[in-house]
Order: C-alpha cells, then structure tokens, then sequence
C-alpha cells in the first residue's frame, strides 16, 4: 500500500469514503465539496491510501487557510477531512496520512498544520492529541437564516 495524490479513478472510492465518514452529509453537497478540493492544486489537496486493488484504504483532504486561532503564522495548512477503512485502523496508517499532510503543507510554504473535530468526538480528539496536535479553541457556532424584507 501506498499513499499518493488523487486521481480521476479514484473519484467513486473517494466519495464511498466520505459518506463513511459523514453520513448526513447530502450527496448534492458532497459532490460540491468534491469539486471544490479539486478546484485548485495550490490551495487544496487529496491524498490516498492506495491499497494497490483497484480499491483505496483512507484519504486526508487538505487545504491553505487564513486566521486559524492560535497560529503562530496567517496561514497554515489545514486538516479537512481524515480517514482510515476500519479494517485498516491501528496499523499506522492515520499516522502516515498526517505525515504526508505535513509534506503537502510544507511544499507550500506553510509551518503550521491545523485541523479541528466536534467537541464530543472523544476518539478524533485523542487521535490529534497523539500525533502532536495541541488544542487551542473550543467552539459552538451558530447560523440564523436572515428574512429578506
């Protein structure tokens, strides 16, 4: 198995992966999602756990992003999404996709990679934590629908 970027073969075990990973999240806004990480190779970024089947194992989606609290620079690489198969977990393989993450956000100049989970997502918490990660916010966000008038 290897890790690489993504290619257009990819395209269906990749979105397999993602509704794995979030399962409410709308087909519809999955596909926009998609396309948006594809957009542009400068600011965004996918790489793959090849499993050298035909299938993939895991991804890591990337991206350059500006004010992340408690950066030390304006931008930092940033951990968007982060999956490993279930069959493949405790092998090392999360640690090698966050390694190679580290790479891409390097090459871009970047010395700061950050991500972020929901607060009662115990296991990603521990799992950051376990990789050097360290917390530096907690959050709830809010969104109200503004009436036109």
């Amino acid at each position: 198995m290897r890790i690489r970027p993504l290619a257009p073969a990819d395209l269906a075990e990749w979105a397999r992966m993602r509704q794995t990973l979030w399962p409410d999240c709308p087909p519809r806004r999955t596909r926009v999602e998609m396309r948006e990480l594809l957009r542009d190779p400068r600011m965004f970024g996918v790489l793959v756990l090849d499993r050298g089947t035909g299938m993939l194992g895991g991804f890591v989606e990337l991206a350059l992003r500006a004010g992340v609290d408690g950066a030390a620079g304006e931008w930092v690489g940033f951990l968007e999404g982060w999956y490993v198969d279930p069959d493949l977990r405790q092998r090392g393989w999360g640690r090698k996709l966050v390694c190679a993450a580290e790479r891409w956000a390097a090459e871009r100049g970047m010395t700061e990679l950050a991500s972020d989970t929901e607060l009662g997502n115990r296991a990603a918490i521990d799992a950051h934590r376990g990789l050097g990660f360290r917390e530096t916010f907690r959050t709830v966000q809010f969104l109200k629908r503004i009436r036109r008038r």
